[in-house]
Formats: C-alpha cells, structure tokens, sequence
C-alpha cells in the first residue's frame, strides 16, 4: 500500500470529494494543521490517518504527515 500525505486545514467542505476519489491501493494520511471546522473528523469518517501538527504552517505538516508515513510499504 502507498501513502498519500494531505497537509490539511480547514478543508472539510472539500476533503469528500477528494477522498472519494483516491484509489485502492493508496494509504491517505492527513497531515492536520490547526482545522477548526471538523476536517479530522470527515477524513477520519473516510479512512484516514489523521496526525495532529501542531507547528503552523505547510511544510510543518507535509513534514508531519511524510514522518507517519511507512516506510517499510512498497513504492
């Protein structure tokens, strides 16, 4: 399985969409930054690994999200 890293924050409106359509085979980790308004929640409802970033900013949670990543799934 390969993990996909979604930086997120404040995206709930648009994450059912999105992860409607992710593929089979893909692994998402939503990389949290602070959302206020449920995101967690709606991607935690589609399957996701949800990792709390404290740190802002978007590279604070790409670096988040490629830390949870595993690194023994084939590529």
């Amino acid at each position: 399985m390969t993990d996909v890293v979604l930086p997120c924050r404040d995206e709930a409106m648009a994450l059912p969409a999105l992860l409607d359509r992710i593929p089979a085979g893909f692994r998402v980790i939503l990389a949290d930054n602070g959302s206020t308004d449920g995101s967690a929640e709606v991607a935690r409802r589609f399957g996701a690994r949800v990792v709390d970033v404290p740190a802002v900013g978007y590279g604070a949670a790409v670096h988040a999200g490629v830390l949870a990543a595993d690194p023994d799934d084939d590529v």
